[in-house]
């Protein structure tokens, strides 16, 4: 039997702080710190500190995490 290991899996965040126009300091629900991130091409975003928003991460490296508004 073959198990199929996602590429990505979908999450959520708590937004800490921001770092750049497109980077943000965030938090797991489990407390681990990672960078949420938008794409270059993806229009400026306005994130409340404190704020949950949904993101994608993929399964190899979970330091990062790309904000999926």
């Amino acid at each position: 039997m073959m198990i199929e290991i996602p590429e990505t899996v979908d999450g959520q965040v708590t937004i800490l702080a921001q770092h750049t126009h497109r980077t943000w300091h965030a938090k797991l629900p489990n407390g681990k710190e990672v960078i949420a991130f938008i794409n270059e091409e993806d229009p400026p975003l306005t994130l409340e500190i404190g704020a949950k928003v949904p993101v994608r991460m993929t399964v190899s490296d979970f330091s990062r995490a790309l904000i999926a508004l």
